[in-house]
């Protein structure tokens, strides 16, 4: 009878429920969820894994696009530099160096009008002029002046042709005045890269700055 009775006693022992049991270690083991803490900590470090791709990304276009915008502002500037060059009013007072020289001087300051937002001033872009304007009295027919050169020719054998084509000597130009021969400014220009792999990928120079060059020919009038 007494065995009857704690039998009963523990059948009518109501049953605990399963999120209120604790289990011990021999009977199971509690599985683990990820928290919300640790949810935040991988997003972080996804985060910081996408951002620096991106930032860079970002970058070189912004870097892409300074360097675009200035090709064609250089493009402009030397056409108009051109353009000054072939309206240059000769002075028969003077020799056909001097007059070289002013018309040198007259080709840098239209450049250098024209650069915009461009830096004139070096290191981006070097030239020298004398006192009254002029650039250098020259030795011979055309001249280099730091970042600019001026060439004179007759004409040219092809588009992409040297002005003047040193093996063909009809391409020099006769005249003193230059009237009626082409007139060829060529610019160059260095750029601040910004990003340095970017400037591992194009080339620059040993100051860091990527250098353009940009032609223009036209007519003296």
């Amino acid at each position: 009878m007494p065995t009857r009775a704690r039998f009963r006693l523990r059948r009518s022992r109501p049953a605990l429920p399963r999120v209120g049991r604790v289990l011990s270690p021999g009977r199971g083991r509690i599985p683990w969820r990820r928290t919300a803490g640790a949810a935040r900590g991988q997003a972080l470090v996804e985060f910081a894994a996408v951002l620096l791709p991106v930032l860079l990304l970002v970058v070189g276009i912004i870097q892409f696009g300074l360097l675009f915008g200035a090709n064609v502002t250089l493009t402009n500037a030397a056409r108009e530099a051109a353009r000054a060059g072939t309206v240059y009013v000769y002075d028969n007072s003077h020799t056909k160096a001097w007059n070289d020289a002013e018309r040198c001087g007259d080709v840098v300051d239209a450049a250098r009008q024209s650069m915009g937002f461009l830096s004139a001033s070096s290191p981006y872009f070097v030239t020298t002029q004398t006192g009254t304007g002029a650039c250098p009295t020259p030795s011979g027919d055309g001249q280099v002046n730091g970042d600019l050169s001026i060439s004179y020719c007759d004409h040219i054998t092809t588009p992409d042709g040297d002005c003047p084509d040193t093996t063909d000597p009809d391409t020099n130009c006769i005249p003193d005045t230059r009237d009626a021969c082409l007139l060829r400014v060529t610019l160059t220009y260095r750029s601040d890269i910004i990003v340095p792999f970017i400037g591992a990928l194009i080339g620059q120079d040993s100051n860091g700055r990527f250098s353009q060059q940009v032609t223009a020919t036209m007519v003296v009038n």
